[in-house]
């Protein structure tokens, strides 16, 4: 089984980069990314912006595209033609085959993702100066190219092997030493080197192109190339749309206190609600991450605690310490928080609030707005979560969401996820722990698309076209 696995896979690797739409995709979106320095001189000091995002953008349009077609090819082309029915009538079970051919063109993907990271890396490091481009790299970027295809043509006259196929390869072997040279070639006497912090944002795209490559492959089993291309841009767009549509519907993980014992980020919202507010609430306010700003923040597991210090100074943070009473630190506490005390550099003053079961606060004799209050929820993410919508006077929490909702939102694959060209632009740091979260993500994604096409060949008719 393995064997066989193993030779389907390698020979649709081999098949679809002999493909000439596979060579023409690849050195057209090599030659954009090339190109996009030249662009940047003619905006000001946002020229690496220009650079990432549209090499970033490239990359994945022209992926997904390419994922497409090789996996049309390799899949509804060989149904076609009869190779499938002829591979299935030897001992080659139908889940052997349509896994292998996913990996196989996983491969071919990957091969086309690598060309073009490293790509955007050198094309980033030739448009490092606001004014000045540096044309000695981008002459060895783009003669590597040319050599590329003058190796390939040569090999494929002695040999008569496939052109295309030479081209990728050689291209794949050069690149990486145009790569190597832009890293150590100093400019204006400095080594600026190729930018490593764009490397895990170049990585969640090669994760969104096999996402789609297993998607388009096992679409492919049952729809040709043009409804597989039309049903792929259908959930290209329901993914990129995914949150607003479907996610703002589904259920939320807003709590009344925060968890003691969560790491990611912690985030708050609240609503203050009157009597007269009965029916359910439209949005509470923009959820704001708690460890952010200069606001100092403590927190109690006591429903009374003590008066918190005052005369904390500009800098709170460096003379605090810790009580039985007050906690820096949600992970010390003992108990789930219970109240909240912010402290505003500013002005000098600590604001005290309680976080847990506010409604129980307000009297019973209260009337008119003495029996308002204002409830605090709290999430933990690591993403900035949507704002919480719903809930009353009566139950002062956000509505749950839909569990059908949620299916589907999990189901549908949400791009977003791996576009950081924001994140890089305002000069944030792609966590690594969110690049294994995504590569986690992307492979459950192609475990359950490789099933998904299992389910939908197991039945599949293959020597019908052959036989009328």
């Amino acid at each position: 089984m393995f064997t066989s696995l193993f030779q389907i896979a390698k020979n649709t690797f081999r098949e679809s980069l002999r493909e000439p739409i596979y060579l023409l995709i690849t050195l057209v979106t090599l030659c954009l990314i090339g190109l996009f320095p030249i662009f940047s001189l003619f905006v000001f000091s946002a020229q690496e912006k220009l650079v990432i995002d549209s090499a970033m953008a490239t990359t994945m349009v022209f992926g997904w595209g390419l994922a497409i077609l090789i996996s049309s090819y390799a899949i509804s082309r060989e149904i076609d033609n009869g190779t499938a029915l002829l591979l299935l009538s030897k001992p080659v079970q139908r889940p052997v085959f349509i896994i292998a051919k996913m990996l196989g063109i996983l491969a071919a993907n990957s091969i086309f993702c690598l060309l073009c990271s490293l790509a955007t890396l050198i094309s980033l490091r030739i448009a490092s100066d606001q004014f000045r481009l540096d044309f000695w790299v981008m002459g060895v970027y783009f003669g590597s190219i040319a050599l590329a295809f003058i190796i390939a043509a040569i090999y494929n006259y002695i040999t008569r092997a496939s052109f295309p196929m030479a081209a990728i390869l050689t291209m794949t072997a050069l690149l990486p030493l145009v790569a190597v040279f832009a890293h150590f070639l100093p400019y204006n006497g400095e080594r600026i080197g190729l930018s490593g912090p764009l490397v895990p944002a170049l990585l969640l795209i090669v994760f969104s192109v096999w996402a789609m490559g297993s998607l388009a492959t096992a679409l492919s089993t049952r729809f040709n190339l043009v409804s597989n291309l039309l049903l792929c841009s259908v959930l290209f767009i329901l993914g990129l749309m995914s949150d607003y549509l479907i996610g703002r519907n589904s259920l939320e993980k807003w709590e009344d206190v925060p968890s003691v014992k969560s790491k990611a980020a912690l985030w708050i919202s609240s609503y203050t609600f009157a009597p007269t507010e009965l029916a359910d609430v439209g949005r509470w306010e923009k959820p704001e991450k708690i460890d952010q700003g200069e606001v100092f923040i403590v927190w109690s597991s006591k429903s009374n605690p003590r008066i918190l210090p005052e005369n904390l100074g500009k800098n709170p943070a460096a003379i605090w310490n810790d009580s039985d009473d007050w906690k820096n630190k949600l992970t010390d506490l003992s108990d789930k928080p219970v109240v909240m005390g912010t402290y505003n550099p500013e002005t000098q003053n600590w604001e005290q609030k309680t976080i847990a079961s506010e409604r129980n606060l307000v009297p019973s004799t209260a009337k008119g707005m003495d029996a308002a209050f204002t409830s605090y929820i709290f999430r933990h993410s690591d993403n900035p979560p949507r704002t919480p919508a719903g809930g009353s006077y009566l139950y002062p929490y956000p509505k749950k969401g839909s569990w059908l909702a949620t299916a589907v939102y999990a189901a549908i694959p949400n791009w977003q996820l791996f576009w950081m060209a924001d994140a890089l632009s305002n000069k944030l740091t792609v966590p690594t722990s969110y690049v294994l979260y995504g590569a986690a993500y992307s492979i459950v994604m192609n475990i359950m698309l490789m099933l998904l096409a299992i389910i939908l060949f197991w039945e599949r008719e293959v020597g019908k076209q052959i036989i009328t």
